[in-house]
């Protein structure tokens, strides 16, 4: 749906700001190409701009009774996005800097760390996605654990692709839920990066 049918489509952002899925998939189908680009060009990394994207638009979502017009919302999405783009920045940064440190300190084996964190991490989001409802669950798994396309999951389950898009969705805001802000990040790059086979 191209920016100017959904500018002018009343009762679809007056469905979203009331909470109907299919109206954050329509939203979410649209932004996130624009939004990811937008990051990419900040944080010069396309899982991370990926992720600030993805998080931008769950943000909006909850906050969805808050844009009385559209272009409140495309100023929400984009001003979150960049601050959030600059804050993985400087932390990153923060990060590099610390790590120097310790490597000339001597203190500090940074893979073994960073091994055992990674593993901690991954049986926390395990738990996690093994407590979501059932289709979201197997929606989540068959998309980033076997890295089956919307098309195919829908076909296997029997549901349209806007259900598996919607499922999608609702499983990772209950993820997020579940996890730290630190933890839900880096889950949704694992899982976008298909660690958790």
């Amino acid at each position: 749906m191209k920016l100017g049918k959904i500018e002018h489509n009343l009762s679809l952002l007056a469905e979203f700001t009331a909470g109907n899925e299919r109206a954050f998939d329509q939203f979410f189908r649209h932004f996130f190409p624009i939004l990811r680009v937008f990051c990419a060009r900040i944080v010069g990394d396309e899982i991370a701009a990926e992720d600030v994207a993805q998080e931008s638009l769950v943000k909006a979502w909850h906050r969805r009774a808050d844009f009385e017009c559209y272009s409140k919302l495309r100023s929400f999405l984009y001003t979150v996005a960049k601050n959030d783009c600059f804050k993985m920045l400087e932390k990153q940064k923060r990060q590099k800097a610390f790590e120097d440190a310790s490597d000339q300190s001597g203190i500090y084996d940074g893979d073994i760390l960073e091994d055992m964190m990674h593993a901690e991490l991954i049986s926390r989001i395990f738990a996690q996605v093994d407590t979501l409802p059932e289709q979201c669950r197997r929606v989540i798994r068959m998309t980033f654990q076997e890295g089956k396309t919307p098309r195919e999951i829908s076909e296997e389950l029997g549901v349209t692709v806007s259900t598996v898009n919607n499922q999608k969705m609702r499983g990772l805001t209950l993820l997020k839920g579940k996890l730290s802000d630190r933890d839900y990040l880096t889950a949704v790059v694992i899982l976008t990066a298909g660690i958790l086979h």
